[in-house]
């Protein structure tokens, strides 16, 4: 009887070996991109999987974005992080009400933690350089309870929790599915 625990203890602890390092070495893999169907851009990456004391050990900073959502760690059940760069250059027309009228060239830039703005006036258009980073912060987590009146014995909704570190952005829309087989 104790062989049987202590091989069962074994292949357990085989499992989340290969399960730590198998989640460690896909943590080093790039993002892959790829389109879709209608032609968009997308990107797909493996998904980690680790336990609460794991976490803990390896990436401290993400328990701490769970508590700073006011979710205790041991409830959540998804956190997904995502960092989003948009870049676009832009070339207009600068319209002046003189004409043949000599204008240098000016310039100007702005930057800050989640934009960087560089621009160029020459006599007749605008050049505009135009850089933006944001990160996306998704938790999934255990919330409330479905009837709170019978304690542990009531199963706890799956809720969502999605917030994006830029303030400027707002969050439109979201959605989570798991899927049970």
């Amino acid at each position: 009887m104790v062989s049987l625990w202590l091989a069962k203890g074994l292949v357990q602890a085989k499992q989340n070996y290969k399960r730590v390092n198998q989640s460690f070495a896909d943590s080093k893999k790039e993002l892959v991109h790829f389109k879709t169907i209608n032609g968009k851009l997308a990107a797909k990456v493996d998904v980690l999987q680790f336990r609460n004391t794991e976490i803990k050990k390896i990436y401290p900073e993400i328990l701490e974005e769970i508590k700073n959502l006011k979710i205790k760690s041991r409830l959540a059940t998804q956190f997904s992080e995502t960092v989003l760069h948009n870049q676009i250059e832009i070339s207009a027309e600068l319209k002046d009400s003189l004409r043949d009228d000599s204008v240098k060239v000016q310039s100007f830039d702005y930057k800050d933690e989640f934009y960087e703005v560089k621009g160029q006036i020459l006599s007749d258009s605008i050049h505009l350089n135009i850089n933006s980073c944001d990160s996306i912060i998704q938790v999934v987590y255990k919330g409330k309870r479905n009837r709170p009146w019978l304690w542990f014995f009531s199963k706890r909704n799956l809720e969502q929790v999605i917030y994006s570190k830029n303030p400027n952005s707002e969050i439109q829309y979201s959605r989570i599915i798991e899927i049970v087989k």
